[in-house]
């Protein structure tokens, strides 16, 4: 691959990633970044929380339900009521589990912006192009 030693792409995660910046720099932001999303990963379990708790307040309901002996109309009628009830119940435990982490979080590194290098033009792309050639020849998924 040509684009290898490139002065403005970087191999990440097994993808070749071009930017403005120079790879050192653009490769450093991009570590940051998920190492960042890597040790903040527990805050961003908000669905499954609320799934959770949605489907354990719904499966409340029709289980009460079906134990009373009631009509299934009048306990069928009350599954939304006890899904929004399990989701609020699941959103206020996973805000208990993972609350201080929500509030003393620093913000979220930002990074220049990098375009994923396809495998055709990092072969047939030179070396010595500069960064907006091969952004386009990536946006176009081609070399001119």
């Amino acid at each position: 691959m040509s684009l290898d030693n490139s002065r403005w792409c970087f191999r990440f995660e097994g993808s070749l990633w071009v930017s403005e910046l120079s790879h050192d720099e653009a490769r450093q932001q991009l570590v940051e970044q998920r190492a960042w999303d890597a040790t903040h990963l527990r805050t961003r379990h908000w669905g499954g929380a609320i799934g959770i708790g949605a489907v354990l307040g719904t499966t409340v309901i029709l289980g009460i339900g079906i134990a009373a002996g009631s009509p299934p109309t009048n306990y069928l009628l009350g599954l939304p009521i006890g899904f929004a009830i399990g989701a609020v119940l699941g959103a206020v435990v996973n805000k208990r589990i993972i609350g201080p982490e929500l509030t003393t979080s620093t913000p979220r590194p930002t990074i220049v912006a990098l375009t994923r290098v396809p495998a055709g033009v990092s072969r047939k792309a030179p070396e010595d192009a500069s960064a907006s050639a091969i952004i386009r020849w990536s946006s176009q998924r081609f070399v001119d």
